[in-house]
Parts: C-alpha cells; sequence; structure tokens
C-alpha cells in the first residue's frame, strides 16, 4: 500500500506544476482544429491525406493510427526474420518464478 501512495506522491509532485504551466493565459496557441491543408498540386497520397486531414481529423487519426500499427508490425516481422537468418534465437522467453 506504501507503493501505492508514493507513485501518486509522485504523479502529484510531476503533474500539478504541469498544469499549472499549462494555464498560462496570457499566451495565445493556434487553433488545429479549424486549420485545412491546402491539397493543389498534391499527388495522389498526399491528397488522400490530406484530403481525410480536412474532412475528418477523426477518420484521420483513426487512419494515422492503424498504418503506424501495420508499419510497427512489418517492421517486428521483419527484423525477426532477420534475426532468426543471422541465427539469434527469438523465440518466447520462459519465466521461471
Amino acid at each position: 500500500m506504501k507503493r501505492v501512495w508514493v507513485v501518486i506522491f509522485n504523479v502529484l509532485l510531476l503533474g500539478l506544476p504541469l498544469l499549472a504551466w499549462a494555464a498560462d493565459p496570457g499566451e495565445k496557441t493556434a487553433d488545429f482544429a479549424s486549420k485545412q491543408v491546402k491539397i493543389e498540386g498534391l499527388n495522389a497520397i498526399n491528397y488522400f491525406f490530406a484530403s481525410t486531414y480536412n474532412d475528418s481529423k477523426m477518420m484521420f487519426a483513426i487512419v494515422v493510427t492503424v498504418i503506424m500499427g501495420v508499419v510497427g508490425g512489418i517492421i517486428a516481422f521483419a527484423t525477426d526474420r532477420i534475426l532468426k537468418i543471422i541465427g539469434m534465437d527469438v523465440s518466447k522467453i520462459e519465466h521461471h518464478e
């Protein structure tokens, strides 16, 4: 139980000053919710992402998140294959407790 209180105390110590710093009312911030990207002269893939961003930022976020997951999986699979080819053991580790 003592560990839980230590974690909560540390989060408060680190988090409260950040909240106070973020609440500075004198500084203007950019409004990214209404920002539009110019789509003139873009190629196919860039046009797709720019128009998706302009039409629906939520759909853009979902598409980008899915693509990042797929690319990460491809990188992990390729790394696994390369490590197996060079002779490293990449099987799951057994934990003995």
